[in-house]
């Protein structure tokens, strides 16, 4: 397969256009689709539309590339985080802010209903009423902090800064743990009045306050709200605005003015930092902070940006931020307003050490605008990785060289872990959640490359690797997995390769479950479909082994048992067989007999028909030659049921046709089929009408069914016997009466012409 280069137009298509198109696709899918809107997640399908899918480069998460931009906290927490979440107040129809809903666990019911009486106060002057007559009731620092908490909410912030001031001037015993809570109250007055203010002054206190609530985390203080956090990001702020002039950003159409602060190449770094750390820490402000600060130096035109570019973080940043949108780098063959701007960076981004750090990632952007002599020319100076690897199997697939190209995907899948937990097992809970994500998405990733590895593979004619490829790819690409298995492989294949490398999987059976919540584990999966695949083609003894579930073994057990008996017996006995067959197949059918794509798709349970939905691939000869092979008999949807209906319809065959059971036989045969194959229907109704009898219920055939009655068909059997032999009787008793009479005059006869010649 030869994949033709398309490079990307460098003129970026007109807004409107760009608008339209987008909007046109998403009107058609939601509209198109819309079997699909209602179903389970589906996974991907790399063997459709290869040639797309080999060349394309997921955009990464943008959080996933921030750790590389933090640092380490100064402090460790000593307790959990609070529960992040608003309490819903029944009594006042409001929710309540996290520092209420977390006092809400944390207080007594005695302290909570005191706190609540002076957060609900109808004016700051009542609660300091009832504050005087609580005395000794309450904790000081609850009362001064629940004062100074209405007073910020009421706006009055010299009063609230009292408050919280006679909060932390108490002894750290008597604090009640709202220390941290009153001197991060401080710097939002501090931050708040900075805004009005023509010095620096309350930036600087702001800082100070924080730096104090930093410290106190340090030394022990608990800080479940993780107000040191957020702390992070009011000083990454603190820092942005300290000392730098408001400018008005240029609006779109339609949008109010934007204003934004100069930003400061000295501070840059020390920002991102601050953020990324929050980020990364678990606090999301972090993250959508460093979102807007990635869009607010896009925005920035090439003059302004270019001295920027010169802080290391920005460059890493810029990069993350460009990886995680590269889905918008263009539409439709050419580069959209997002890819034009990444392109017109690019030809100002510093080129020295610091970048070729860096030089991977920018090799996969200069590949996602389409530039691909840029990328292999960053290629060549970046540091052998997993990314480079990927990436040069991809252009060497532009080029057609598949040879190539299948080496730099096996380098690129040992640069990456195969167990997403490998690496994890000596941190602690505190250290792992971050860990865990990036480890996941390092196993994506891994799990991708041998994805395309497998259609690779298939490209080239190598069906049982393309499937060991695709295996080691896991659930993801499961629909892949199945395709090769079901419909490439040879039957003989699949059974060699389950048999050497996919084992039986332990799983625990739920006893009431949705189908989707009970998927078992990828090995039984696999195994399953080929047992289906076995007694589709006969191999009744091979296929009980692979269906470990037990129920299912039963059933497939009680299948074959059915069609061997119909098989090796006669008459009605061989009927009542193929019928219990029959019956397995119509409401057994997809679990032991269905496909697990098309056109049954036992993947969904048979829920959801997708062969309108893909559109199909121009195959090898070979490939072709193999699907062909391997498919549905008859090749359409539910295709069990009308094997089921053929196992009934033989059984008519072997019933009296005047029997009840032969009426509900073909009546059975033809409700299975019915209003999916009409014809098929008509034939089994015009079958019955010619040679079935009459029954009270044929005025609704296939609709309302008897279940066939095999002992009054025995017994049919036996009146029709006796009735043909009394038939036979009737039919004969008088030529053989005339018989008899002549053979006796014949007799007579010639035995009186003896007698006379004796004489």
């Amino acid at each position: 397969m030869r994949h033709k280069p398309h490079s990307l137009s460098a003129n970026p298509l007109p807004r409107w256009k760009t608008k339209f198109k987008q909007t046109s696709l998403i009107g058609l899918s939601l509209l198109s689709p819309a079997l699909l809107a209602c179903g389970p997640d589906f996974p991907l399908q790399l063997t459709q539309d290869r040639q797309y899918n080999l060349s394309y480069l997921p955009q990464t998460s943008f959080s996933q590339q921030l750790s590389g931009l933090a640092k380490p906290l100064a402090w460790q927490f000593q307790d959990e985080p609070a529960a992040q979440e608003y309490l819903w107040d029944e009594v006042h129809s409001r929710y309540l802010s996290q520092t209420r809903a977390y006092e809400n666990s944390e207080l007594s019911e005695a302290q909570l209903a005191l706190v609540n009486s002076l957060r609900d106060a109808q004016s700051l002057a009542e609660a300091e009423q009832i504050a005087a007559q609580l005395k000794e009731s309450l904790a000081p620092a609850l009362t001064w902090y629940s004062l100074g908490a209405m007073a910020f909410d009421l706006k009055e912030y010299d009063k609230a800064s009292d408050y919280f001031k006679k909060v932390i001037a108490l002894p750290e015993s008597e604090r009640a743990g709202r220390s941290l809570w009153a001197l991060y109250s401080l710097s939002r007055i501090e931050l708040i009045k900075s805004k009005t203010a023509s010095d620096n002054s309350h930036f600087v206190q702001a800082n100070a306050y924080l730096q104090q609530l930093q410290t106190e985390v340090t030394q022990g203080a608990a800080d479940p709200l993780r107000l040191s956090l957020a702390g992070l990001g009011e000083q990454a702020y603190i820092l942005l605005h300290q000392g730098q002039a408001q400018i008005e950003v240029t609006s779109r159409e339609y949008e109010p003015p934007k204003i934004d602060v100069a930003l400061n190449p000295a501070t840059l770094d020390k920002v991102i930092e601050l953020y990324a750390t929050q980020s990364v820490q678990g606090d999301s402000s972090g993250y959508d902070s460093l979102l807007m600060l990635s869009r607010s130096l896009m925005s920035k035109n090439i003059n302004e940006l270019k001295p920027l570019l010169q802080q290391p973080s920005v460059q890493q940043l810029l990069i993350a931020y460009w990886q995680s949108s590269a889905n918008d780098f263009a539409f439709d063959g050419q580069l959209m307003d997002m890819g034009q701007k990444v392109a017109e960076i690019l030809t100002v981004f510093p080129t020295d050490g610091a970048v070729l750090s860096q030089g991977d990632k920018l090799a996969a952007i200069y590949y996602q605008l389409g530039d691909y002599a840029s990328a292999e020319r960053m290629l060549a100076l970046a540091k052998p990785s997993g990314l480079t690897w990927w990436l040069t199997a991809k252009l060497m697939l532009q080029k057609g060289d598949q040879a190539q190209a299948t080496k730099a995907y096996a380098q690129a899948a040992h640069h990456f872990p195969t167990d997403a937990t490998s690496g994890t097992e000596h941190l602690n809970a505190k250290d792992t959640q971050q860990q865990a994500i990036d480890a996941d998405a390092q196993q994506a990733t891994y799990c991708r490359i041998r994805a395309e590895q497998g259609v690779l593979s298939l490209e080239r004619g190598e069906y049982v690797d393309a499937l060991s490829q695709l295996f080691a790819s896991g659930d993801e690409y499961w629909q892949d997995i199945a395709y090769v298995a079901e419909r490439v492989l040879t039957t003989a294949e699949l059974k060699l390769f389950i048999d050497e490398h996919v084992p039986v999987m332990t799983f625990e059976y739920p006893k009431d479950s949705d189908w989707y919540d009970s998927v078992e584990p990828i090995n039984n999966r696999l195994r399953y479909l080929l047992g289906r695949r076995l007694l589709r083609e006969g191999a009744i003894a091979e296929a009980p082994v692979y269906f470990s579930n037990p129920t299912l073994n039963t059933n497939v057990q009680e299948y074959g048992k059915a069609l061997t008996t119909a098989k090796s017996s006669k008459g009605i006995e061989s009927a009542r067989a193929y019928w219990s067959a029959a019956e397995l197949a119509r409401h057994q059918g997809m679990e032991i007999l269905g496909f697990e794509l098309a056109p049954d798709y036992s993947i969904y349970a048979g829920m959801f028909d997708l062969r309108d939905w893909y559109a199909a691939d121009k195959l090898s000869d070979k490939e072709q030659q193999r699907i062909s092979a391997s498919q549905a008999i008859p090749d359409k949807r539910f295709h069990y049921r009308y094997q089921a209906a053929e196992l009934a319809n033989k059984a008519a065959d072997l019933v009296p046709r005047n029997s009840q059971a032969y009426a509900a036989l073909l009546c059975q045969a033809t409700g299975w089929v019915l209003y999916r194959d009409d014809e098929l229907a008509r034939r089994y109704y015009k079958k019955y009408v010619a040679n079935g009898p009459f029954v009270p219920w044929a005025e609704n055939f296939g609709t309302q069914c008897e279940t066939p009655d095999f002992d009054r068909a025995v017994e049919r059997e036996k009146a029709n016997q006796i009735a043909e032999w009394n038939a036979i009787y009737h039919k004969l008793k008088k030529p053989v009466a005339v018989s008899f009479a002549i053979i006796a005059a014949l007799l007579g006869a010639y035995a009186w012409r003896r007698r006379k010649r004796k004489q």
